[in-house]
């Protein structure tokens, strides 16, 4: 069953209908503009934040400390440049020939326009004593941001004076390292 309606009874409500649309899309216009603008402030600060990071002077505690290990004739000795960090903030331990060194620091910074930051440093190193070094003898400081581990090289035994023979057949050959028997 079709219903017939006069067209001309549809006319009124559908201009009612269209205005109401109308207003309703204006509203979420303004809404979008808005919503575009603060997206674009947003943007703005983030550019500018990263921009300054970027020109700010990099420190060495945002990356892997440097290590200069020198082993000369009296000595064994390692710097590492540690110059953000605290000797709170450091750790030397020894185990055996190893030598393990960490550092630890957390700060947490508020910038001017009150937001907030959160900075965690963390490095490990391994270094290996040479066998002629005296581990009992390890030493550490920290100076100028440079942490400094020392250690003296063993003296060697004292070898009494000998001669050492020279071993040979008759004719200047060896065998086996032994004179050859002669029969």
């Amino acid at each position: 069953m079709a219903l017939r309606v006069p067209v001309s009874a549809l006319w009124p409500q559908s201009q009612l209908i269209c205005v109401q649309m109308e207003n309703e899309m204006a509203r979420q216009m303004d809404n979008m503009r808005r919503s575009a603008d603060l997206m674009n402030q947003l943007q703005h600060v983030l550019r500018r934040e990263t921009l300054d990071a970027e020109t700010a002077p990099r420190s060495a505690a945002r990356r892997a400390p440097s290590c200069k290990v020198e082993k000369d004739g009296q000595h064994f000795s390692a710097t590492l440049e540690v110059e953000d960090f605290t000797p709170e903030e450091l750790t030397v331990k020894q185990v055996g020939r190893k030598i393990l060194l960490s550092g630890k620091k957390e700060k947490k910074e508020e910038s001017e326009e009150g937001s907030y930051s959160y900075r965690y440093q963390e490095f490990r190193r391994e270094l290996e004593l040479p066998e002629d070094v005296n581990p009992e003898e390890l030493s550490c400081s920290l100076n100028n941001g440079r942490l400094h581990i020392d250690a003296p090289r063993m003296a060697l035994p004292s070898v009494p004076e000998r001669v050492v023979p020279i071993k040979s057949d008759v004719s200047g050959r060896l065998k086996n390292g032994e004179e050859e028997k002669k029969e």
